[in-house]
């Protein structure tokens, strides 16, 4: 195995385990946020419920912006810039 080999799947291996951490932050929030909104018989009594629900949206959002950074720098495949289009004169 080649060392650009090598280098490229320790490359492939953290970027999915980068993935898979913010995909893992983003399931914790979803399921805390259906607890708050859709079980809250299951969450007692809570002071801070509305505090709680922007924290874990906060949560949510930052993973997933995460994860979208990561896809759109490093999974995207490039698109090549589009031609200008010729009109005819017909």
């Amino acid at each position: 195995m080649t060392d650009e080999t090598t280098t490229t799947r320790i490359a492939s291996q953290l970027l999915r385990a980068a993935l898979a951490e913010f995909e893992a932050r983003r399931q914790t929030a979803l399921a805390t946020l259906d607890i708050y909104l859709h079980k809250p018989i299951a969450i007692g009594d809570h002071p801070n419920l509305v505090g709680e629900i922007v924290k874990a949206t906060e949560q949510l959002a930052a993973a997933e912006e995460a994860m979208e950074a990561l896809e759109r720098n490093f999974l995207a495949t490039p698109t090549p810039p589009e031609l200008p289009v010729e009109e005819n004169d017909a």
